[in-house]
């Protein structure tokens, strides 16, 4: 056996050994599987309605930007974050000289609400500690006149003027939505494009009220808060009243004195 034959099976074998460029080092190439188990969460101050988690890993060697996925996996989740996530990929389909990473999409509805800015990258030698910090996505910015603090003066054609508590609405800059229906707390996201406002799925506590008629305002109110397709705002900024497809008012707020909790 030559001298030259001998370094270029040693020279290969560094090569095998290497794999996935410094992914997995001493990694045997087989198709034996890989699980990563680990959280994910995001910083925003707002509860999760009932949501699908999607982790995927991707191959993010040639685009960057928008990565080809190489696995998946996704379940259905009543937690709050941060979430645990586990996914088992084939290790053969991790090539050598490859940039691979993982990231995760929280979807309410079949729309995504979180994600995660970037991919984090795919370390083989961490499988069991991976934490990913998702951002919120997809909404759009309202305009600055709807953020405050909102409390409900007209319900339909009610006037609430009985001395009661009255449902609020907490409307952030960021599109986020917080409030209270009286008997439970509520989190949800908006969608406002000039005077067209959406709101995104509304999710509440689940106290029952303690009287029939507080129940009966509870549902109108988040009904009314569904049908919602446009809104409208007096000179003063200080009486907001939102609209159906038909603009026809629902829900008439005026603004209270305190800033918005962030």
């Amino acid at each position: 056996m030559s001298s030259s034959f001998l370094r270029r099976t040693l020279m290969l074998g560094m090569i095998g050994a290497l794999g996935l460029g410094g992914l997995s080092s001493g990694m045997a190439q087989t198709s034996s599987p890989i699980t990563l188990h680990g959280s994910i969460t995001y910083r925003e101050r707002m509860a999760l309605p009932p949501a699908t988690v999607e982790i995927r890993i991707v191959d993010m060697t040639n685009r960057p930007t928008q990565p080809e996925t190489v696995s998946r996996a996704s379940f259905a989740t009543t937690r709050q974050v941060p979430i645990p996530f586990h996914i088992t990929l084939n290790r053969a389909l991790l090539k050598p000289n490859r940039a691979y990473g993982v990231v995760a999409t929280l979807l309410v509805e079949g729309q995504p609400w979180f994600k995660t800015p970037m991919p984090a990258p795919l370390n083989l030698k961490n499988q069991s500690n991976i934490l990913l910090t998702l951002r919120r996505h997809g909404t759009k910015r309202p305009s600055p006149a709807l953020a405050g603090s909102w409390y409900l003066v007209t319900l339909g054609k009610t006037l609430l003027q009985d001395g009661t508590p009255t449902p609020t609405l907490e409307l952030h800059e960021d599109g986020t939505v917080a409030g209270s229906t009286i008997c439970n707390q509520i989190n949800a996201t908006m969608t406002a494009t000039g005077e067209k406002l959406k709101f995104g799925p509304v999710a509440t506590t689940r106290r029952a009220c303690m009287d029939a008629t507080t129940a009966e305002r509870e549902r109108l109110f988040l009904a009314s808060l569904e049908q919602t397709s446009a809104w409208r705002m007096n000179t003063p900024g200080d009486m907001l009243t939102l609209l159906n497809d038909q603009t026809q008012p629902l829900l008439v707020f005026h603004r209270q004195s305190h800033l918005p909790v962030k």
